[in-house]
């Protein structure tokens, strides 16, 4: 498959390490969901009101395997359908990277850790996650809190990733 970019990904020796993966340039980053949830009104694509004083920023990325996209949609589908009705839920978005074997990534804005929390044990999420972990090369995640009065943005979740990823080293 030869994505947008001329790039054929399959053409490429797939990494072995999340930090090889990572290491890939997602210029190619498309939103594939543009923000939307409560906190977000669907007309401007923009903030309703201002953030809380304090929120939590939760973030996820994968590289699937060949042949996963399939059932990787149909997982998404339904972990989406639970994502959208959880309480503290104020914003969620999601992008893919073709050029860096399909990366996927999820930016999440919770009212509080508890709320966070509540979604990532939920039955749901947990089955996604079991399922998950044979369906992607590889997959990581962090949350932090924040007060920053505008969205995070990806390249604020790669950034923070990779000091989550020098953290773990250690």
């Amino acid at each position: 498959m030869t994505t947008e970019t001329g790039i054929d990904p399959a053409a490429r020796p797939v990494p072995t390490t999340v930090e090889e993966f990572a290491a890939c340039d997602e210029a190619d980053l498309e939103i594939v969901v543009p923000w939307t949830g409560p906190a977000i009104d669907p007309a401007t694509n923009s903030l309703k009101e201002p953030l809380p004083h304090t929120y939590v920023v939760a973030t996820s990325g994968g590289w699937p395997r060949p042949g996963a996209i399939e059932v990787a949609t149909e997982l998404n589908r339904v972990l989406l359908e639970d994502l959208w009705g959880r309480e503290g839920l104020l914003a969620a978005t999601f992008a893919i990277s073709q050029k860096c074997w399909m990366s996927s990534r999820a930016l999440a804005v919770w009212a509080d850790e508890e709320s966070l929390q509540r979604f990532l044990t939920s039955e749901g999420h947990m089955n996604a996650v079991r399922k998950t972990k044979n369906l992607a090369y590889a997959w990581e995640g962090t949350r932090w809190v924040s007060s920053s009065p505008v969205l995070p943005t990806f390249d604020e979740v790669r950034a923070r990733l990779a000091e989550h990823r020098e953290r773990k080293k250690k």
